[in-house]
């Protein structure tokens, strides 16, 4: 009898330390910025009772992809009012969607050679894109050169950006439609 309460009080424990670990998992992702679901990941600890946890859905792929991704340097120019050293991030994007795209969230992420990353950041970008069309965008990233700083992004990028070895890859998290219709992945 006390072998089958204690099998009973371990199974108890087990499931609900299983529902803990699926609850934790799903705090950690509704959390927006990536930096704070990130850190919420790795500070779960995985033990004997955590059961494998599936997905629930696989999201189909954002209907709207980056066509073109192209870096420019810019130095010192008075008259163009560019004070500092830049490099320039401009973007195009391409709709298979069949309605007209009105803003992007985007995550873009830039690596080096290695594959390693540089910088990654977390933006919104309104733009105007037709059905089944292509567009660049009128808005650009850019990073200033901070003299007084050499661990800013406009140092880590330059040496990867003027060898022509940085790569961009920007994950498209959410769609807004000129019908005000909004789409996430």
């Amino acid at each position: 009898m006390t072998k089958l309460v204690s099998a009973f009080i371990s199974l108890v424990f087990a499931g609900n330390a299983s529902a803990q670990s699926f609850q934790s998992v799903e705090n950690c992702r509704q959390l927006v910025e990536n930096v704070d679901r990130l850190a919420c990941y790795d500070a779960l600890q995985p033990d004997e009772t955590t059961m494998k946890i599936e997905p629930v859905a696989t999201l189909a792929d954002a209907p709207v992809k980056m066509a073109r991704a192209r870096f420019n340097v810019q130095g010192e120019d008075a008259r163009h009012s560019i004070y500092r050293p830049r490099i320039e991030l401009h973007l195009s994007f391409a709709n298979s969607s069949l309605k007209r795209v009105s803003a992007l969230a985007l995550l873009v992420t830039i690596k080096d050679a290695f594959g390693d990353v540089i910088l990654v950041n977390d933006s919104k970008l309104d733009i105007n894109i037709r059905p089944g069309g292509s567009a660049a965008s009128q808005t650009y990233f850019f990073w200033e050169d901070n003299q007084f700083m050499h661990d800013d992004a406009y140092s880590k990028l330059i040496g990867p950006v003027t060898a022509g070895t940085a790569k961009t890859e920007v994950a498209v998290k959410r769609v807004v439609y000129q019908d005000g219709s909004v789409e996430a992945y």
